[in-house]
């Protein structure tokens, strides 16, 4: 009887014979590559959950685990105890496959569901709890309970104390007659309203809501059978009530809570919160593993409500000592604005709130310091779950995978950053996630990991640390119940569709309701023209290795190539090509001197800056070098001179590296070299306008770093503005650079209006200015002005590396056609 399978790309059926069973083969209709299951596991999902198919071999029982019915043949033996299981190398982004398991059948085939489910063997045995862990917990929660009615009594004391004042203190307002009398019913009021003012914002917090994100989006079971099967499957393993609601946004998160707070904490009405990053970037197992840790603080009822108790008054505790509101604000606005006769009932009014949220903050401090100890042994039993149902083995490679997810996730904002400068955004937030895991570089998985095994928990921490948790889960020597590795995305009906809408609701969250579905586009093709810029940036790393850095312009030469001239313009690129390379050590150390000089010039600039205002220097090394003025003034005349100095000798070597890229940019236009490139005309007028937008660029390197000094100095202003708001010396300084500023981004942006963006954009033909500065800014606001100076920083290195590495590229084909070979990628340079 033929196996009936599924193609997971073109989702067409086909039939195999029970020989193929365990291989792979080609889908008739679109390649695919699908792995055929055995006979036995392909059959038809059963009517009863307890008739199941043969286990996978090598799925053994947790040390204490109970089968819950008999299997349809042995399982493997158990491991034996005292003999810790294999640590799975982590080197890598992705977990490898479990070597010891027979192969299992893709997420695609027909009844993946009933596999997944039946894989199950049987349950595990709980984590057991002592009675002094139990009081210890009761002892905590009273503690903390405490501290409310410590913060409620504080409120009391005020008001007894303004109470007081009023009823005693009434003689002031029988003193005399004058400016006498006028004092006095100042003295007398001004607690009063103090106090009123100060009762109003210690009630605040009591009834203030936590800022609400954007919802998360619920499933129901009629949507996605199999994963609330799956999950029912985890809760009846671990000895946990079953959600009654799944709910997925796009964090690299997963949780399980009251659904309705306090309010569902005397009963089983939880709510399952799971990142769909996590479900795109982990296997079946690690996902069960990390839902079976969630529910395992769940699976102690009595234990799990007292945590959930501290846990709410120690949150609640971090937001009345540091959220701050409108309210907060216009407090400070009233004090500041107000006549001072009026104005200073609000800053007494400030003065008695900072000093109640200093007592608070003291009793927050001691309450996540004896909350904390609670937590990190919660997170202990809770990881002891995750290794019973998915094994220790597993334990260990999920941490990993979730902390480069959690890397990944820093590079997958960046990326969408990028998009948006092209008016795209990326339409499946998850995938580009999972994306960017492959995308690490070494270096970044070599920091992950070392932070896993080095991480040391402190007082206040609420997780233990990650090598701690690691060794503790090995300890268990589990097993495991549940080894099947399929990509987790096969629990859902239509996972890609499924990403598109929470990424959709991720954006509408972020920019508001006047965000549309046309501005999401697909992932695969953004993520393919990242992929082109990315080679075209390592293209420039290699055509000019490593030399290219924004310091003085760039200016091609002018084409000047004739039919009668080719040869000669060929010989030129050779000739240009090999006293580049010649040049390079000279050149790299006379950089290396030009870029140290440059730093401290732009150091000599922050410091006279300051202290013209007689601000002090921050940092040992600012004071040793620029003691005062005359030796500030010193040493940035000295820099200069360097500069000065050695800024030919870099000019030379620009004009020799940049005569090299025109020459083979002239040969791209001759026939017999067009003819052999792929595409040829398309390269050319793609080269025409890259040309011309690099030229346009290239020149205004020089206007580009007197922004990025003028940015500099108003930084290193502005983080003296909190200690030093009433120094009418700074303001103006402030002041000043900021208009300075603006009018060098006026400038910059108008020599850039006069050349369009070369690329692909979704808004039509914008300027390069546009590219860079989509948005209007009021010279007049200085937040505006430094914000729109700092994405100007940004954006215009990584535009002139695009436009001059997408030239490289050209370039590079052109010399390959000549018979000169790439020049090897430079090594990345080591971290520090």
């Amino acid at each position: 009887m033929p196996i009936v399978v599924v193609c997971g790309r073109c989702k067409a059926r086909s039939g195999a014979k029970d020989s193929a069973a365990g291989k792979q083969y080609p889908c008739p209709k679109c390649g695919e590559a699908i792995l055929v299951p055995s006979a036995e596991t392909a059959v038809a999902a059963p009517a009863s959950p307890s008739a199941r198919p043969p286990s996978p071999a090598g799925a053994g029982r947790a040390p204490g685990a109970v089968q819950r019915r008999p299997a349809a043949q042995p399982t493997a033996p158990a491991q034996p105890a005292g003999q810790r299981q294999v640590r799975r190398s982590a080197a890598q982004p992705v977990p490898p496959a479990n070597e010891d398991d027979q192969p299992l059948p893709t997420a695609e085939v027909v009844s993946a569901g009933p596999f997944i489910l039946n894989a199950f063997q049987g349950e595990i045995e709980s984590v057991s709890v002592g009675l002094g862990y139990k009081l210890s917990i009761g002892l905590v929660l009273m503690f903390m309970l405490l501290l409310p009615v410590v913060y409620v009594a504080l409120i009391g004391l005020v008001c007894v104390l303004i109470g007081l004042h009023a009823v005693h203190d009434t003689a002031l307002l029988h003193t005399g007659r004058g400016r006498g009398a006028l004092l006095a019913v100042l003295i007398y009021l001004a607690p009063l309203g103090a106090g009123a003012v100060l009762v109003f914002f210690m009630f605040k917090p009591l009834f203030a809501r936590p800022l609400k994100r954007g919802r998360p989006r619920s499933l129901s079971r009629n949507q996605e059978p199999l994963l609330f099967a799956f999950v029912d499957r985890v809760c009846e393993v671990v000895g946990a009530p079953s959600p009654s609601r799944i709910d997925v946004d796009c964090d690299v998160n997963a949780s399980a809570s009251f659904r309705r707070g306090l309010l569902s904490m005397f009963g089983d009405d939880l709510v399952l919160t799971i990142g769909l990053p996590l479900v795109a970037g982990l296997n079946t197992r690690q996902l069960a593993g990390v839902l079976a840790h969630e529910f395992g603080h769940f699976s102690q009822g009595a234990g799990m409500r007292l945590s959930y108790l501290v846990r709410s008054v120690s949150f609640w505790l971090t937001r009345v000592v540091y959220e701050r509101d409108a309210w907060d604000a216009r407090l400070v606005g009233l004090s500041q604005e107000l006549d001072i006769r009026l104005g200073i009932v609000f800053y007494m009014a400030r003065v008695f709130v900072w000093c109640t949220r200093k007592i608070l903050w003291c009793l927050m401090v001691l309450g996540h310091l004896i909350s904390g100890i609670l937590m990190r042994e919660m997170e202990f039993d809770a990881d002891c779950y995750e290794a019973r149902l998915a094994g220790s083995d597993c334990f260990e490679a999920t941490s990993r995978q979730v902390m480069l997810l959690d890397a990944a996730t820093h590079g997958a904002y960046a990326d969408l950053d990028d998009f948006a400068r092209e008016g795209r955004l990326a339409d499946d937030l998850p995938r580009l996630i999972a994306a960017n895991v492959g995308q690490l570089k070494p270096a970044v998985v070599e920091l992950v990991n070392k932070a896993v095994d080095e991480e040391a928990a402190g007082l206040f921490a609420t997780h233990p640390a990650w090598r701690d948790r690691i060794d503790r889960a090995h300890d268990e020597q589990a097993p495991g119940v549940f080894h099947v590795e399929l990509p987790s995305a096969s629990l859902f009906r239509d996972f890609a569709a499924l990403c598109r809408t929470c990424t959709f609701d991720f954006y509408r969250a972020v920019f508001g309701k006047g965000f549309k579905l046309t501005d999401m586009h697909p992932v695969e093709h953004l993520l393919a023209k990242q992929e082109r810029t990315i080679d075209d940036v390592k293209s420039l790393k290699r055509y000019f290795q490593d030399s290219f850095v924004l310091m003085l312009p760039l200016r091609l030469p002018p084409a000047s190539l004739t039919e009668t001239s080719a040869g000669q313009v060929a010989t030129d690129l050779k000739r240009a090509r090999e006293e580049m390379l010649q040049s390079l050590p000279t050149h790299k150390a006379v950089f290396d001197d030009y870029d140290q000089a440059d730093t401290d010039w732009l150091r000599a600039e922050v410091a006279d800056a300051l202290l013209n205002l007689k601000l002090p220097l921050h940092g040992d090394d600012f004071k040793d070098r620029f003691a005062d003025l005359n030796s500030t003034r010193e040493a940035r005349l000295a820099a200069r001179q360097r500069l000065e100095r050695l800024a030919p000798r870099l000019a030379a070597f620009d004009q020799l590296r940049l005569r090299r890229l025109s020459c083979a940019l002239e040969l791209l236009h001759v026939d017999k070299v067009a003819t052999r490139i792929p595409q040829g005309q398309e390269r050319i007028e793609e080269c025409q306008r890259v040309r011309l937008a690099a030229t346009v660029a290239g020149a205004q390197v020089g206007k580009w770093l007197a922004v990025r000094n003028r940015l500099a100095v108003l930084r290193a202003l502005c983080s003296y503005l909190e200690t030093h708001a009433k120094n009418a010396g700074l303001l103006g300084s402030l002041e000043k650079n900021v208009s300075l500023l603006a009018r060098q981004i006026r400038d910059l942006q108008f020599e850039l209006s006069q050349t369009r963006y070369p690329f692909a954009h979704a808004k039509g033909e914008p300027t390069l200015s546009e590219f860079l500065l989509p948005e209007p800014f009021s010279d007049s606001d200085p937040m505006a002005v430094l914000s729109a100076g700092g994405a100007l920083l940004d954006g215009f290195g990584t535009l002139c590396a695009r436009l001059f590495g997408r030239l490289t590229a050209l370039a590079e084909e052109v010399e390959t056609l000549l018979g000169l070979p790439r020049l090897p990628q430079p090594a990345e340079p080591e971290r520090k």
